[in-house]
């Protein structure tokens, strides 16, 4: 393998060291960015009348986004909220003629700020109710073409910032507000990002409170997904993302990989996207041989993790040496990987369960020359399963 310098363990900031605490109570059950703490009740998008309710509502939280951003409180490490009466006049009149072109699906709304309705929190009483369905109603709000909404956004607090990368937003956001932010952040960016129709080139508007697509195309331009029955073009992209833990034939050792963009020191496992006409298990073959050399087979589906970068859902794997194989690697097929190596099952346990933090949130233990991803990563979780169960 390659000859790594002894990474030196540093000391925390007390921010890092609560990010860490918190979330070793969850290693089991939850899982950063897919924690859900909202009922999106899909069904209630397209209904004009409730968004009108829900976001007029003082009981409504409205969270901001600056280029895709969460803006948070940097003191509380919460979003910065408001509601109808708290955002300022002159962003309630934009509210206000929002929620009408919301209602009319007018061609307007390609000017209008980007919002998508996100959900009821149900876990918590709230006042709010429509019809039987109650809860807290949650909606992203994009800001960076709105001037108003804003500087009201950054004004909410004293310590109001946004975070563009997942450093500082694993620092920051619980496990629960990952999951918001997640959410927000990948209809934002595909609302925001898709302005024009992929059939005809027309506008597009986003309508049902920002959950889909609609071309603005007339009727004579015969636009092939304005007519069409189903397309996928009016609803959000979500690509789908392998992540494969690999053994070897014996079960006492597991495969470590590096790509040449990782922190210092940091190792985890083969990934890769599954191609049009793939079963994940097969994708799993075709992954680990291109990347490793290696054959494998006895694939497990482990779980999944949705990943707002920019827009995938990771689906995490075990698979084995095949029986016949002698686990020589060989990085030659299509160079992605920088190295890879053999890592014995014990050394991998200590990381797992006695990691701690260094500055690039990858876990070390003394006396290990390399280091895993954290455990906000479905990789961290894909260890964790492997230690407790092989």
């Amino acid at each position: 393998m390659t000859v790594l310098k002894r990474l030196q363990l540093v000391s925390r900031p007390s921010l890092v060291n609560t990010w860490n605490i918190t979330r070793r109570r969850h290693l089991h059950t939850d899982i950063y960015f897919g924690t859900t703490s909202l009922n999106r009740h899909s069904f209630l998008r397209a209904d004009p009348q409730f968004i009108a309710q829900a976001i007029t509502s003082p009981y409504a939280k409205i969270i901001f986004f600056d280029n895709s951003a969460p803006i948070v409180d940097t003191e509380s490490s919460t979003f910065v909220s408001l509601d109808y009466s708290t955002i300022g006049s002159e962003n309630r009149s934009i509210i206000d003629t929002w929620v009408k072109h919301n209602e009319q699906k007018s061609n307007s709304l390609s000017s209008s700020p980007v919002i998508h309705f996100l959900g009821l929190e149900s876990t918590r009483f709230s006042p709010f109710k429509y019809k039987e369905y109650t809860g807290t109603p949650y909606f992203a709000l994009e800001v960076s073409r709105h001037p108003t909404l804003s500087t009201r956004a950054y004004s909410a607090t004293p310590t109001s910032k946004s975070l563009p990368t997942r450093e500082e937003v694993n620092k920051y956001l619980s496990y629960r507000d990952a999951n918001i932010f997640a959410h927000g952040k990948m209809y934002l960016e595909w609302l925001s990002t898709t302005r024009h129709c992929r059939g005809c080139g027309s506008i597009t508007i986003p309508i049902n409170a920002g959950s889909e697509l609609r071309c603005t195309s007339s009727p004579e331009k015969n636009c092939p997904i304005k007519t069409a029955k189903v397309s996928n073009a009016s609803f959000p992209r979500l690509d789908p993302v392998l992540i494969t833990c690999v053994l070897n034939p014996s079960r006492t050792h597991v495969l470590l990989t590096r790509n040449p963009h990782f922190p210092k020191g940091m190792y985890t496992h083969i990934a890769g996207f599954i191609e049009p006409g793939e079963t994940i298990e097969e994708a799993v073959k075709r992954e680990v041989w291109e990347e490793s050399g290696l054959l494998v087979d006895d694939i497990k589906i482990v779980r999944s993790q949705p990943w707002p970068y920019p827009t995938n859902i990771m689906i995490g794997c075990v698979a084995v040496v095949s029986g016949d194989g002698n686990g020589t690697l060989n990085l030659e097929h299509d160079l992605e990987l920088e190295d890879a190596f053999w890592c014995e099952l014990d050394t991998m346990k200590r990381l797992v369960k006695e990691g701690e933090l260094d500055e690039n949130l990858t876990l070390l233990v003394p006396g290990v020359e390399y280091g895993i991803p954290n455990d906000t990563t479905l990789a961290n979780k894909l260890f964790e399963y492997v230690a407790e169960n092989y």
